[in-house]
């Protein structure tokens, strides 16, 4: 059963949420975790790609971006088979990741095969509103939550 993380931002710009998915991605990448980043649009999806090559210079987080054309045959791209962060607006299909971070408004139809769930909520009236409402449903699917303020 999955564990289910919201954060609550301070800030209510896609900058800072994006930034916060970055440093999430870094700890989980560091335990040795595959992780897939939702998003809520192809945009989105690129921005995360930009703000993945340089969040830490210390360190280079291997990721690919996904579309329509990869999402369901993991051996169309040998190198995105084998990243240990996805980045697309829906999960791969035949890939199995530890931690979701879900910057989308849906809940991923796989959520179930998570070992942990990321929601970053923003304090605008809009997110606060969505987060409430993924929250009831985590907690309807009787997962264990926790919140935590940023």
């Amino acid at each position: 059963m999955p564990k289910v993380n919201f954060y609550a931002l301070q800030q209510d710009s896609d900058g800072a949420r994006l930034t916060f998915a970055c440093r999430l991605a870094q700890k989980a990448f560091s335990l040795g975790h595959k992780i897939h980043i939702q998003t809520a649009s192809p945009q989105q999806s690129m921005q995360l790609d930009d703000l993945l090559w340089t969040a830490s210079p210390a360190s280079f987080l291997p990721h690919s971006l996904l579309d329509a054309s990869n999402l369901t045959d993991a051996n169309s791209s040998p190198t995105q088979a084998h990243e240990a962060i996805t980045i697309g607006i829906q999960a791969p299909t035949q890939q199995r990741q530890d931690v979701l971070i879900n910057l989308s408004e849906k809940i991923d139809d796989c959520h179930a095969n998570y070992a942990v769930i990321n929601e970053i909520v923003l304090a605008d009236p809009g997110s606060l509103k969505l987060g409430r409402e993924h929250y009831r449903f985590y907690q309807s699917q009787q997962y264990s939550l926790q919140s935590h303020k940023i």
